[in-house]
């Protein structure tokens, strides 16, 4: 849905064919904690042995 939503609105749109993985994912990314499926970054994360 949400990549589906980028197309429609113009924020994912290039001339030619493309793959997702080759446009912008920071839009997308905010977009999944809007809709419900919210993540984290964890730059200091606790290691186990």
């Amino acid at each position: 849905m949400i990549g589906a939503m980028m197309i429609m609105t113009g924020t994912w749109k290039k001339a030619g064919v493309y793959n997702i993985e080759e446009f912008d994912p920071d839009p997308f990314m905010e977009a999944l904690n809007k809709w419900g499926l919210p993540w984290e970054e964890d730059f200091n994360p606790t290691l186990v042995d």
